[in-house]
């Protein structure tokens, strides 16, 4: 795959997980429980396993396996679960400003223990994608609860030490193949978390509700998460993790377009500064 494929993947990583923002909306009208975390994980596991079924290698040694489970559970089990159970006690928005303080992170554990090194322009720029993040969100900021507000910040931590630890010890497997085994690992970890946390609701065996998590968890996340993978295994993490402010401004456009939310001048000037930041960033290299 060429270069110039490479951004057009990142586009479509970027625009799965802006939608998903949208349809959790939907699927919040059917239950708030943990069971929507459930089903996006399973369906994820369920569709990875069917569409990459050839590039899937188990892990030869325990070492290995526990490499893969400690990924599963950064980047899936603790990732969603902190940002499910945190965001019911803020407004999206911070949950969007929080989360998406994952590029800085990553970039600074990356820098931390890869060696990762860049310049003054590209610091620059995740300064300026980040507060164009806060711009277009500003308006809407609400916290109602330190302890969710915690929660999603350990969410991007969690997310960010993961992409770090994939760098660092993973790189050497198949992307679809790795990707469907940290669904398949994380899945037991999230089935109990489920059960400890209010059961499964039965009642959600709705055909509209599946047809959302369907969605969740094929393109929203098996096939982003395999294109995050792949992109993480050529390029350093300095290089892209700007471009991931890209999901949150996405998913402003499509709640305009689907849900009919306004957008505001200061909306478009918080694009203005983050597009400006990503610029700066560099390209893919």
């Amino acid at each position: 795959m060429d270069r110039a494929t490479e951004p057009v993947l990142f586009f479509f990583m970027a625009f799965f997980w802006a939608l998903n923002y949208v349809m959790v909306k939907f699927a919040y009208a059917y239950d708030l429980s943990s069971s929507i975390l459930l089903m996006r994980v399973l369906y994820a596991s369920i569709f990875s396993s069917l569409i990459f079924i050839r590039q899937i290698k188990l892990p030869k040694s325990p070492l290995e396996h526990l490499k893969v489970f400690i990924l599963a559970n950064l980047n899936i089990t603790g990732f969603f679960s902190l940002w499910f159970f945190g965001e019911t006690g803020v407004s999206a928005a911070v949950t969007s400003i929080v989360i998406y303080s994952y590029p800085i992170l990553a970039t600074a554990f990356s820098y931390l223990f890869l060696g990762d090194r860049f310049g003054a322009m590209k610091t620059l720029g995740l300064i300026l994608g980040f507060a164009g993040l806060v711009i277009i969100f500003i308006r809407s900021i609400n916290v109602e609860n330190l302890v969710d507000l915690i929660m999603l910040l350990v969410a991007a931590i969690s997310w960010a030490i993961g992409t770090v630890f994939y760098r660092k010890y993973l790189l050497g497997y198949d992307s679809a193949g790795l990707n469907t085994l940290q669904l398949l690992y994380a899945l037991p970890v999230v089935l109990l978390i489920s059960l400890f946390t209010g059961g499964i609701n039965i009642g959600l065996l709705q055909l509209k509700f599946n047809l959302i998590m369907i969605y969740m968890g094929s393109f929203g996340t098996a096939i982003a998460y395999f294109i995050y993978l792949y992109l993480y295994r050529k390029y350093k993490v300095s290089s892209i993790s700007a471009y991931f402010f890209l999901v949150p401004a996405i998913s402003v456009v499509l709640a305009a377009v689907l849900l009919k939310e306004p957008i505001s001048a200061l909306t478009i000037a918080g694009f203005a500064v983050m597009s400006a930041g990503i610029f700066l960033s560099g390209s893919f290299k």
